[in-house]
């Protein structure tokens, strides 16, 4: 049994080459960092939420490296639907492919996909790793696991870690075929796409899809249900669904909103422990991101009453149209937090902020869907209060300097706060 899953695996051992439907051309910005890391003795850790193509990203590589390594030096196994040991996939690479000792075998690179879901994977790849410097490992995974504390501590200074987000605007428009995403394209035509975006944000195989029913069945299937009906579970022994189905349709149909354990606590009769932790495993599964609240007078972060927000906008239009298009404007905030990776808001009385990023200072950032006078007013007096330079606030499709106030679409944000890598 193993070796049929190893060889069929491993196809380009007997083609030399790997399947286009497996290796497309466009390749997500994060290639590159793949690229880099080939001539790098250290273990590159890749996560990401499902869907978003870490596998592709790894069988991208291997095509690469066929154009110059024998097709046998290269072993990729998917963990995701077997339990077999990462140790036992490693022997029988050595004995029954390499036929030489791993040390007398040179350059061998090995991909580990979803390897999360072996228990001691960690002091498995540690061993192998301090015994045959020749083995240049890849591991990829959809939670964050694998970048737990044991995991850490197992592999300190052995790895460098890549984080995949779910596929970006900039790339969906590369997608789209769309070379540029700057002035020399009508912002009438950026917003229209910008939109199409928002409902699939996050996965590249549904980009040029239009069916919108088929669009919501596959994030729904292929990500929500996965997670929530087979990853948690398996990852954290948890066994109360409905709880887990009650957490995930509260953030993906109010984002953004304060969640207050205690009075979920008292709604559902769960456990302020239990509630706590399975929002911990929505964030640890990459489904959703919680901010904390940032307090400048204590330089602390608080970390009660966070905020939650989908992982992607797509997310929200997967569980409900409806309410999709009626919260058109918590969607724009979703988009913002997840493509600027906030980890704070503000808040203190009446006063709040959306997003608070730390960087060279306190950048405040509003989001809103049109802006008004009035709002920069009062984005004014907040920029002021928590001591900051300036401000940013996200719009749908307003663009204007105020004094210290820059107003910028939302389909602007990446390439001004998160530009490409070269």
């Amino acid at each position: 049994m193993l070796r049929e899953d190893v060889e069929r695996f491993n196809e380009w051992w007997f083609t030399g080459k790997v399947r286009s439907g497996l290796a497309p051309p466009f390749k997500r910005f994060a290639f590159q960092r793949i690229v880099d890391s080939l001539g790098e003795r250290q273990i590159l850790l890749v996560t990401g939420p499902r869907r978003v193509g870490k596998t592709t990203l790894m069988y991208q590589a291997i095509d690469w490296l066929l154009q110059n390594e024998s097709p046998d030096k290269i072993l990729y196994y998917s963990f995701d639907e077997s339990p077999v040991s990462p140790k036992d996939v490693l022997e029988f690479y050595e004995r029954r492919v390499l036929m030489k000792p791993f040390e007398e075998a040179g350059r061998v690179f090995v991909f580990f996909d979803e390897v999360q879901y072996v228990g001691n994977w960690p002091a498995v790849v540690k061993k192998f790793y301090d015994l045959y410097p020749n083995l240049k490992f890849f591991l990829s995974g959809s939670s964050m696991l694998l970048l737990s504390k044991e995991a850490s501590e197992k592999l300190a200074g052995r790895f460098f870690s890549l984080k995949l987000k779910p596929l970006t605007f900039q790339e969906f428009l590369e997608l789209k075929g769309v070379e540029k995403a700057g002035a020399e394209i009508y912002s009438r035509r950026l917003e229209a796409y910008f939109h199409d975006y928002l409902r699939k944000s996050g996965f590249p195989e549904i980009v040029d899809w239009d069916n919108e029913s088929r669009i919501a069945e596959y994030i729904r299937n292929s990500v929500i249900d996965r997670v929530i009906l087979r990853d948690i579970p398996l990852t954290f022994k948890t066994r109360d669904f409905a709880l887990m189905e009650n957490i995930v349709k509260l953030v993906f149909s109010t984002p953004g909103s304060i969640v207050n354990v205690n009075s979920l606590s008292r709604l559902w009769g769960k456990s302020k422990v239990t509630i706590s932790n399975y929002l911990e495993y929505l964030e640890t599964s990459m489904l959703a991101r919680a901010l904390s609240n940032f307090r400048p007078s204590l330089l602390s972060t608080s970390r009660k009453l966070k905020k939650y927000y989908p992982a992607t906008s797509s997310l929200i239009f997967a569980l409900s149209k409806q309410n999709f298009e009626a919260a058109a404007g918590a969607v724009l905030e979703t988009y913002a937090v997840n493509a600027l990776e906030a980890e704070h808001y503000f808040r203190h009385g009446k006063k709040e902020i959306n997003i608070l990023l730390k960087n060279d200072g306190l950048l405040p950032i509003e989001v809103k869907e049109t802006v008004s006078n009035r709002d920069l007013a009062n984005f004014s007096k907040l920029i002021e209060y928590i001591k900051a330079k300036k401000g940013i606030i996200v719009s749908l499709n307003q663009e204007m300097q105020k004094e210290n106030i820059k107003v910028v679409p939302a389909y602007m944000i990446e390439p001004l706060l998160t530009p490409r890598k070269p």
